[in-house]
């Protein structure tokens, strides 16, 4: 019945990349199950192309940061005649975290207490249960804390661009090509370079003959990689938010450690390579498709903590610089050439399981 749905839902999640588009599946649920609530999202103004194809039926509120005390006066300033039913509570970090005493709701839904970081508790009146569950679960569980049954969940891919498809048709064309996103936003979940030198020395191993494209952050590290391989491309950079969405989506496969653009190509059902050590690919690998996944976290757990990965908490990191060197170029290979061998079977998209390096 209308009456019994919430009136009004404000949901902060500010960041990051990868985290929005795990997030997606939980707003489109609340979007989609509760149709007489007004709804608004709280987002960085720079992950706009992410979600703003949602704005006939959300209200995006765009946030620069916040990266200081003004932000903050604005954005308490633009709500303080504003009363939301529940405020969603997405982000445990301390710069949304300042943002919760701002928001004026009868139920402030956060974290449990162990993802609750950066003092969260103080600032909401519920939580979520606890559970060992992937991120994306973990959002779904807010719409399940409402009594929302979300029913079949699966990633949401946002709409391309025409100018982004126009972009990726000039420089790359109808050739199809491999993405390698040569570094992750924390060094310690990189893949060394000399590893991903070998792994583009010996791709061919595995039967591919299309083009190679390098993405990331580190261009000069994405350049010496470009070099090995003939008629590759380093867009490491190089491309806005818009054009990241266009080139992963149109890949044969990625290759990549845990990053944001693990996620985008999931969402746009590309095959992931993923590579993980220092979180186990089960909490933030591609979300329900682990299967190509290289994960070595149970090994670093017992070589580097020296502890017993059945014993660890489900979230446990391992911070150590020697994380990502024991994903090995041959376990790489391996499940490249599976992605491969599958997309060209006729029993293509039959599921598999993660191998260890």
């Amino acid at each position: 019945m209308a009456d019994q749905f919430p009136e009004s839902i404000c949901i902060v999640r500010l960041s990051a990349l990868g985290d929005l588009f795990l997030a997606l599946p939980a707003v489109q649920a609340l979007s989609d199950n509760l149709p007489h609530t007004r709804i608004t999202w709280l987002v960085e103004r720079r992950f706009l192309p992410v979600v703003e194809h949602l704005s006939d039926r959300i209200e995006l509120y765009p946030v620069d940061g916040p990266n200081s005390l003004a932000e903050l006066r604005r954005i308490r300033r633009d709500f303080s005649r504003r009363r939301f039913s529940i405020l969603l509570a997405m982000q445990a970090k301390l710069r949304s975290n300042l943002i919760y005493p701002l928001i004026q709701a009868e139920r402030k839904i956060g974290f449990d207490v162990r993802r609750a970081r950066d003092g969260q508790g103080f600032f909401i009146n519920e939580r979520i249960p606890r559970a060992d569950q992937h991120l994306a679960d973990g959002f779904l569980a807010f719409v399940r804390k409402l009594g929302v049954a979300p029913g079949e969940t699966k990633p949401c891919a946002p709409p391309l661009t025409s100018e982004a498809l126009a972009w990726r048709q000039a420089i790359i064309g109808d050739a199809p090509y491999l993405v390698l996103n040569t570094s992750s936003s924390k060094a310690e979940r990189s893949w060394a370079l000399a590893l991903q030198r070998e792994f583009l020395q010996r791709l061919p191993e595995t039967g591919w003959r299309g083009r190679v494209i390098l993405s990331g952050s580190h261009r000069e590290e994405a350049d010496e990689l470009a070099a090995i391989v003939p008629d590759s491309l380093n867009l490491a950079g190089a491309t806005d938010l818009p054009q990241l969405l266009a080139l992963l989506a149109g890949a044969r496969l990625l290759v990549s450690p845990d990053s944001g653009p693990v996620h985008i190509a999931r969402a746009y059902d590309v095959p992931v390579v993923g590579l993980y050590a220092v979180a186990r690919s089960a909490l933030c690998g591609p979300w329900q498709k682990t299967e190509y996944c290289v994960d070595v976290f149970d090994e670093a757990v017992r070589t580097l903590l020296h502890r017993d990965p059945a014993k660890v908490d489900w979230h446990t990191r391992v911070h150590d610089a020697r994380a990502m060197q024991l994903v090995t170029v041959d376990a790489v290979l391996a499940q490249t050439a599976r992605v491969l061998a599958r997309q060209a079977s006729p029993d293509h998209g039959a599921q598999g399981g993660a191998i260890p390096a």
